[in-house]
Formats: C-alpha cells, sequence, structure tokens
C-alpha cells in the first residue's frame, strides 16, 4: 500500500520541480538600423530586485546575435531578471559609454527605461519571470547634435 502512495509522490514531485526549472524568456529586439553589425544581449538575475549596479549582479547568460531581433533563453527559474541589449557598432564587446555614463551604441533595457540620465540601474530594468514570457525592447540610438552656426 505505502508503495502505491510514494510511487504517484515522487512522479509528480519530478513533474512539478521540471516545471518551475523550464521557463522561457523571449526577447524581441526592435529599432535596430545597422543590420551588419552584432547585437550582445546579456540576461542578469537579481537576487534583489533594488540592485543598483550592473557589476554587482549575477550574469545568467550572453549571447551574440546577428541579423535576428528574437532570441529566447531557455531552463530559467522564477526571479526578478534583468536584460540589457546592445548593438556591438566598433566591435569591442563592451557597451561603450561617454564620459558622463551615457551609452554611445544603441541600447535597450527591460522595461524600457529612460536613458535621460545616463545608464539606468537593474532595479529600474527588472522584470518578475513566473511564466513564459516575451519582452519587447526597443534599441535607443544616440542622437548626433547638429554644430550650430556662429553669427558674426
Amino acid at each position: 500500500m505505502i508503495k502505491l502512495v510514494i510511487i504517484p509522490f515522487f512522479f509528480s514531485l519530478a513533474f512539478l520541480s521540471n516545471i518551475a526549472f523550464s521557463l522561457e524568456l523571449t526577447v524581441d529586439i526592435q529599432k535596430v538600423k545597422a543590420l551588419d553589425k552584432k547585437i550582445m544581449l546579456e540576461l542578469f538575475f537579481l537576487t534583489d530586485e533594488k540592485s543598483q549596479h550592473w557589476g554587482d549582479i549575477q550574469l545568467v547568460e550572453k549571447k551574440v546575435v546577428e541579423f535576428n531581433s528574437k532570441l529566447t533563453f531557455s531552463h530559467l527559474d522564477e526571479g526578478w531578471y534583468a536584460i540589457r541589449v546592445f548593438q556591438d557598432i566598433n566591435n569591442n564587446g563592451i557597451l561603450d559609454k561617454s564620459t558622463s555614463d551615457i551609452p554611445i551604441e544603441p541600447v535597450g533595457f527591460s522595461a524600457n527605461p529612460s536613458l535621460f540620465g545616463g545608464e539606468p540601474s537593474p532595479e529600474d530594468s527588472a522584470i518578475m519571470l513566473v511564466s513564459d514570457m516575451i519582452v519587447s525592447i526597443s534599441l535607443k540610438h544616440r542622437k548626433v547634435r547638429k554644430k550650430r552656426k556662429k553669427f558674426h
């Protein structure tokens, strides 16, 4: 009798634990202008949704894609995540920034926060993954300022 109860219990436990570790997060990248440059996607796991610095949080996976605007991260746990996407215009593998911490390459973040004050914190980009999800991220391009003509 005990075997009849224990066996189904272990099967159900194995099935439910498999569901918890098999979430998918699909990233749909919008506003890609330079199709010949690589796009870098970085998925971070936030142990605390108030994480302040990108260098202090756990990088789950980094992917490089070309000519594709959708990418899926698989086998994820429930929790808080943040995504940073940038187009590596100069092919150096890092997100280049100005001296005032403003990204100079096309960049986007989960939750699409403003870049007005420079690179947003992971907290500003945090998303909660509880089921399979599709996140749309728009790349924001640096605007080239026109030089003013001097009047005499």
